[in-house]
């Protein structure tokens, strides 16, 4: 039942976001037909949310869909049933299904080790390191894809944005790992509000004023989503902070690194830019693997050969991990600003409320109405701009 619920919110949301799709869609690709099978642990109550599962072919499934996610190309709209672009509708479920599957196998993995006081460090670079290997192994398949032919110096100028993509992705983590994950995805739903401030005191991009009359709408959410939440702890919203800060300093560091002359050429793909960054984010994890969890690894090893929660859910949320974010930066590449806003917003809701169902974790009116303010202010925040100037210059 709360699968159904789930899996309806999903294709909700992705009809939501495609009815705001611009004029280009992307071509149907022979990895589409059944991307996930129907891991029968999710579909129970929450209080057998311990049992054990095989995400294996889920997880397989959900990453080959990303390796054909390279042959996504503009056509023209139309030639779907009542005009819709069926591959794209696709796109967009599989996208959240995705994001929603890691969630869930990522908070066993840890539940598995013990949380927070577990290797949420070592498992959060783990998922960077077998996300890596798929991606080589795209690279080594005939015809699967392209290699890129970037340099050393290509390299290294593509170490700060690879530094804070392993930074965010292990906060994260250790977020996840302290509190909620649907409290966890609430401030970090906030991630506008540092993203403006970097913007407008480190990068010197000015940031409109109605964007940020938007942004105490966010915070308050994110407040109102605190005040009940019976999983709350400081170190789950103080690292799902750091997470954020991380994040806008990547979105940042990304659009600098874009800008170096035959970069995109050598890179090759988006899909070739994400694997080159997991790899390096990987390598850069390491030390600090090795600082915080280093003298217990053991332990990790011998719970890895005989938990199979902890080996199962861990290789599941890394393939998960990587296939939904290469899947959608590829879909939102096709789409228009207004398009992925909405987008990004049903995934919020999907996965915080399709989570908390299904792990047992408190929906309590308050959480829930903080949830809904804060994603709502971050949704208007994201195309606030865009319905302000046209009243400016109509005025």
């Amino acid at each position: 039942m709360k699968l159904s619920i789930t899996l309806s919110l999903a294709l909700a949301g992705a009809c939501s976001a495609f009815a705001l799709a611009p004029g280009s869609t992307v071509r149907n690709t022979a990895a589409v037909g059944t991307a996930f099978d129907k891991p029968s642990a999710f579909v129970n109550h929450h209080n057998n949310h311990n049992r054990q599962y095989n995400p294996s072919t889920t997880a397989l499934s959900a990453t080959a869909t990303a390796a054909s996610s390279d042959a996504i190309q503009q056509t023209p709209r139309g030639g779907g049933a009542l005009g819709l672009d069926i591959p794209l509708l696709i796109y967009f479920a599989l996208w959240y299904v995705g994001n929603y599957y890691y969630n869930i196998s990522n908070k066993l993995a840890l539940k598995a080790t013990g949380g927070a006081a577990g290797f949420p460090m070592t498992i959060s670079a783990l998922q960077l390191g077998i996300g890596s290997l798929y991606g080589i192994f795209l690279w080594l398949a005939p015809d699967a894809r392209d290699k890129p032919k970037v340099t050393m110096d290509d390299l290294i100028k593509m170490l700060p944005v690879a530094f804070c993509y392993a930074g965010a992705h292990s906060a994260s983590v250790f977020s996840f790992s302290a509190g909620s994950v649907s409290f966890g995805q609430i401030v970090k739903a906030s991630e506008p509000a540092f993203a403006a401030v970097l913007s407008q005191f480190v990068y010197n991009k000015p940031v409109s004023k109605a964007k940020w009359l938007c942004l105490p709408i966010v915070i308050g959410g994110v407040i109102l989503a605190s005040v009940n939440e019976l999983d709350f702890a400081v170190s789950a919203l103080v690292s799902a902070c750091i997470a954020n800060m991380f994040a806008a300093v990547r979105g940042n560091e990304n659009k600098k690194l874009m800008e170096t002359e035959g970069l995109k050429d050598r890179i090759g793909s988006v899909g070739n830019q994400f694997c080159i960054t997991s790899i390096l984010g990987f390598l850069l994890s390491i030390p600090f693997v090795l600082v915080k969890e280093g003298g217990k690894l053991g332990e990790f090893v011998e719970a890895f050969k005989t938990v199979p929660a902890l080996k199962n859910n861990m290789i599941a949320s890394a393939l998960f991990f990587y296939g939904y974010n290469e899947l959608s930066t590829m879909t939102l590449k096709k789409t228009n600003a207004v398009t992925q806003s909405v987008a990004n917003t049903a995934k919020r809701v999907i996965v915080i409320v399709g989570v908390a169902l299904v792990l047992g974790e408190s929906l309590d009116f308050m959480k829930l109405l903080g949830c809904g303010i804060g994603i709502g202010g971050v949704f208007l925040y994201s195309i606030i701009d865009n319905l302000v100037k046209p009243k400016a210059e109509a005025a």
